[in-house]
């Protein structure tokens, strides 16, 4: 294990939140399922976003089911067929969760961020009673 200073070990430390939102135990929606939400809206399928994503299309299929399930509500409008094959839209729900999603998780990450840099430079600092 390479042994760096307190303050280089204090300048690759990171903050990470997650905020996601759940009814009755189950997420309706996070980072990731907004993101999925949102490469569906990009590609208008299913299909595409799970390739623009790197997932398994039956993976971000029931990513949506339980999305869906939770929420209570349809999140996505797919018709099948005519000139262009088909297209998945989502429903106003599904923005809506997006837009709070975002409302509260970037200003939550914000003030994350803001008070970590408050504290790295107290983690630099060698713990009393603690050999370096």
């Amino acid at each position: 294990m390479e042994h760096r200073s307190g303050e280089q070990a204090a300048r690759d430390f990171e903050i990470r939140t997650k905020v996601w939102i759940e009814r009755d135990g189950a997420v309706v929606i996070s980072d990731f399922r907004a993101e999925l939400l949102e490469a569906v809206a990009e590609h208008g399928s299913v299909a595409a976003a799970a390739q623009a994503l790197g997932l398994p299309y039956r993976t971000a299929w029931k990513k949506l089911r339980e999305m869906e399930a939770a929420a209570g509500v349809p999140l996505i409008d797919s018709s099948s067929g005519g000139s262009n094959g088909g297209e998945t839209h989502l429903s106003a729900e599904a923005v809506r969760l997006i837009e709070a999603l975002h409302r509260i998780s970037d200003p939550t990450t914000e003030a994350a961020q803001e008070q970590f840099e408050v504290e790295r430079a107290g983690l630099s600092q060698p713990v009393r009673g603690v050999a370096s």
